[in-house]
């Protein structure tokens, strides 16, 4: 699938179109240059089938860990102890993306003015994209950076002091970041022979577009 079928498989905004605009124009460019395109975006249901099978071996782990050190009938989880981990996650969707942005935006030339930010009404899915070609390992880091800090350091808290709120919300984050594991699998996977790559995030879709010569 080319990027026009992808973005003629959803509505984009008027932010997206403009930036689908960027994109070609650069894509171009660096045709000229004699650079080499490489996909590897992903779809955003393959992303959260990915999510899942990815993070559920951490999150059995985790959860094993916690039960271990905190017996089931020491931990209070009650109706309230549930509202208060999925209202949290829902408001910590966001801050997620914004680490995205931050780091990204913290590598970049452009720093934040090369971060936008996007909803994909029909996913419900919000996402941060940089427009700028950036080194691998800063990728890497500004991809990886909300699952951490979001999931596992919650996750861990939560077992430290056997709080089933503080693991609840670091699971759901730890599942919730799964999407960004795969692309950077997808990433580290893959070997290009030339010496001269350039990774630049997709401006509407889940994961990159490497450019070699």
């Amino acid at each position: 699938m080319n990027d026009t079928q992808k973005g003629e498989a959803r509505k984009l905004t008027k932010a997206e179109r403009e930036r689908k605009a960027a994109y070609e124009a650069l894509e171009e460019n660096l045709g000229k240059q004699g650079y080499r395109k490489h996909d590897l975006t992903i779809g955003v249901v393959q992303a959260n089938l990915y999510a899942i099978g990815l993070a559920l071996p951490v999150v059995a782990v985790l959860v094993v860990v916690f039960f271990a050190l905190h017996p089931a009938d020491s931990v209070s989880f009650d109706f309230g102890s549930i509202f208060a981990v999925l209202a949290t996650f829902v408001m910590l969707i966001v801050v997620h993306e914004a680490i995205h942005g931050l780091v990204w935006g913290a590598f970049a030339k452009g720093h934040r003015r090369a971060v936008s930010f996007g909803f994909m009404v029909q996913y419900l899915t919000p996402y941060c994209t940089c427009n700028e070609p950036l080194p691998k390992y800063a990728y890497v880091i500004g991809a990886l950076a909300p699952t951490v800090l979001l999931g596992l350091l919650p996750a861990a808290v939560g077992i430290a002091t056997g709080s089933g709120i503080w693991l609840g919300v670091g699971l759901l984050l730890i599942v919730g970041g799964g999407g960004d594991l795969a692309i950077v699998i997808k990433l580290l996977r893959f070997k290009p022979k030339e010496n001269d790559v350039l990774y630049l995030d997709h401006p509407y879709e889940c994961g990159i577009v490497a450019f070699t010569r």
